[in-house]
């Protein structure tokens, strides 16, 4: 790994570890248009935009949710709190789930927290995540490793516990909710 590699890693590490979401209480408490939203979501997930990648969000596709029913219609051409929160949910679990589960994955955390716990709740998770990569560290010859992963296999490492996390979530959507497969399963413990 060349040096400039290593330190590109570094300063991805170190900006996903500030990563902040702005909080529900923090939100727009008025109705706002198209393109101010498009600003406050583009600037809040600056860090998921890789140099070749395209826009977290555009018009089309929040005009894509809409007639899906993935976020309410906008009211009098403008967009609350409630559908900011969903844009930001979307963008970003998008990058790993189909929309139906993302949907379904919404409307389960709001049954069991209200839309407002659900979201901070949401940003809480993705930030604790976030923290997690501060665990990989830098050996003396300069490669990064996550405990016991060879540098080599690191991006592989990566991968596949996206594989594994994505059909747990699954999992758990089907039953709509941990909750529910407990008492479906029976209080196990494994």
């Amino acid at each position: 790994m060349s040096f400039l590699e290593t330190n590109d890693l570094i300063r991805f590490r170190n900006e996903l570890l500030d990563v902040k979401l702005i909080r529900w209480d923090s939100l727009p408490d008025f109705g706002i248009y198209n393109d101010q939203v498009l600003t406050i979501i583009e600037s809040q997930l600056s860090f998921l935009h890789l140099p070749e990648s395209e826009n977290t969000i555009t018009p089309a596709m929040i005009n894509n949710y809409v007639k899906n029913g993935i976020i309410d219609r906008p009211i009098k051409k403008k967009y609350y709190k409630a559908h900011i929160a969903k844009l930001i949910v979307v963008s970003i679990l998008k990058q790993v789930l189909p929309l139906n589960d993302i949907q379904k994955g919404i409307e389960l955390q709001i049954s069991l927290q209200g839309v407002e716990k659900a979201y901070d709740s949401f940003c809480e998770e993705l930030e604790q995540s976030l923290q997690l990569f501060a665990v990989i560290g830098m050996e003396e010859n300069g490669s990064m490793t996550l405990d016991g992963i060879r540098p080599e296999n690191l991006a592989l490492k990566m991968v596949t516990l996206s594989v594994v996390a994505k059909l747990l979530t699954h999992v758990i959507l089907s039953y709509n909710g941990v909750s529910k497969m407990i008492k479906e399963q029976g209080d196990d413990s494994k």
